[in-house]
């Protein structure tokens, strides 16, 4: 009778895992830019989205979740950060804020200080670990600003609020020295995508980005060149254990 219950106990065990994705899973958390959010309305490939290459070269050793969302910034990711982070458990969390933060509207102020960016990354960061999780931090985009006409970063908005920071170019790269401080800072896996961006384009400029084909026509969005920029640079940075 033991016997009987002690085998009927290990095929409860056995059954009870059955079913369970064991997958180990990477979650992609930021903004349009992760999520890929242009892509449809410019009709590009959705295989050449940043997140879909990762997820293509890692053949099945991880699970991606894209959980990045249009327009937000790292005050609105916090209040998402348990459900779409932490509780889902991943090994790796890729973590691309700033452009949404650093934009200046009508009353002359970001949408995010600086200081409240560092303490929104800071806490991402520390509680990831805290979680098991090994953090990654990436830089946003070069701006392309343009003239105001129509198309590019101007085109939606003015660019007198950026002109005593010396345009939003600049002004949007302080935001990125704030990740990277705090990349040094907490020593972390940072990939600079900003400076990757810069040096294949042979420059900080709107003409060297323009010529590049890296930055759609919005002015702060990416094209699947310049995904593939982004991949690259993860894939450069060997930070994915895959064996």
């Amino acid at each position: 009778m033991k016997k009987m219950f002690a085998m009927v106990l290990v095929i409860l065990l056995l059954l009870s895992g059955c079913g369970k994705d064991s997958t180990r899973k990477i979650v992609a958390f930021g903004d349009s830019n992760t999520r890929g959010s242009n892509w449809q309305f410019r009709d590009y490939p959705k295989a050449e989205k940043w997140v879909n290459l990762l997820q293509t070269s890692l053949r099945g050793k991880y699970k991606i979740d894209n959980a990045g969302i249009g327009g937000e910034t790292t005050e609105d990711a916090r209040f998402r950060f348990k459900k779409d982070v932490l509780d889902k458990r991943p090994a790796y969390l890729f973590i691309m804020f700033g452009t949404n933060d650093a934009a200046i509207f009508a009353k002359g102020v970001p949408r995010v200080s600086k200081k409240r960016f560092k303490e929104n990354l800071f806490y991402f960061v520390k509680e990831s670990r805290r979680h098991g999780i090994e953090p990654v931090l990436m830089t946003c985009l070069p701006l392309v600003e343009g003239s105001g006409n129509n198309i590019f970063y101007y085109a939606r908005y003015r660019a007198a609020s950026f002109e005593k920071y010396g345009g939003a170019r600049k002004w949007h790269d302080s935001y990125n020295q704030v990740t990277r401080e705090t990349a040094r800072k907490l020593d972390v896996t940072l990939i600079d995508n900003w400076k990757n961006i810069v040096n294949k384009a042979g420059g900080a400029t709107d003409e060297k980005l323009i010529k590049s084909g890296f930055i759609d026509p919005s002015g702060n969005h990416l094209t699947p060149k310049g995904a593939h920029i982004i991949f690259e640079g993860i894939n450069e940075s060997k930070v994915i254990k895959t064996s």
